[in-house]
């Protein structure tokens, strides 16, 4: 399960998700100007974005036997990621939101995501292929 590269990205976003979760929401004391994640802080905690993500990819690590499902809830997480990076860019102008560091998260996650789904497609494919033979 956890030698599979696929669960090594999934586990990348889960650690760098729940990093988020308890950072920010434990110095909600900061004004938004002290903090590192300026409005991303606020974002987070109005939707449970990175909540929902999460539990999320920790239910997508533990189904490695079922790769249809692992492409549904990917598929999942990157129309989430997609509707988060809009209202990301929706709450204020795109000058502020490009300097903001709320938006490497967004890039990494994309690219985790991206490349997990391409590598359970690709075990897919090698399962479906073997199975062809016998």
């Amino acid at each position: 399960m956890i030698q599979r590269i696929q669960s090594l990205y999934m586990l990348i976003i889960l650690t760098i998700n729940l990093f988020l979760i308890f950072s920010i929401n434990s110095h909600s004391y900061m004004s938004n100007s002290e903090n590192y994640f300026g409005h991303f802080r606020i974002y987070l905690n109005e939707y449970y974005f990175s909540e929902i993500i999460s539990s999320l990819i920790l239910l997508n690590i533990f189904l490695f036997r079922y790769q249809k499902i692992q492409l549904i809830i990917l598929k999942l997480v990157g129309f989430i990621l997609i509707y988060g990076l809009f209202n990301f860019f929706d709450q204020r102008l795109i000058s502020q939101s490009l300097k903001d560091l709320g938006l490497f998260y967004f890039i990494i996650s994309f690219i985790l995501v991206y490349l997990s789904h391409k590598a359970i497609s690709k075990d897919k494919s090698i399962i479906d292929s073997s199975n062809r033979l016998r």
